[in-house]
């Protein structure tokens, strides 16, 4: 596997917690994109558990936001254009 295109987006409120890391993987033309998720201390993370085990379902969701920043634009296109390649050749 050979990445290439790593990027790291921080979102627009300039929290290191809110970030996307963009990588591309040419020999499969798969785009990767990790995002960081908030950490949580024990308890918090233990009765998140807890809920789930019991099949507790938030109606929002369990959610955090990224702004993005017009920088990101030219990215977010080329990620775009990168995917749409795939599928034109299956």
């Amino acid at each position: 596997m050979k990445i290439e295109l790593a990027e790291i987006l921080v979102c627009d409120c300039s929290s290191r917690e809110h970030q996307i890391v963009i990588e591309h993987d040419r020999e499969d033309n798969i785009v990767y994109c990790h995002i960081h998720l908030v950490k949580f201390g024990f308890f918090s993370r233990l009765k998140s558990g807890l809920r789930y085990i019991f099949g507790y379902k938030c109606k929002y969701g369990n959610w955090d936001e990224f702004i993005f920043k017009e920088e990101h634009a030219d990215k977010l296109i080329e990620i775009g254009k990168i995917l749409k390649n795939k599928n034109k050749k299956l």
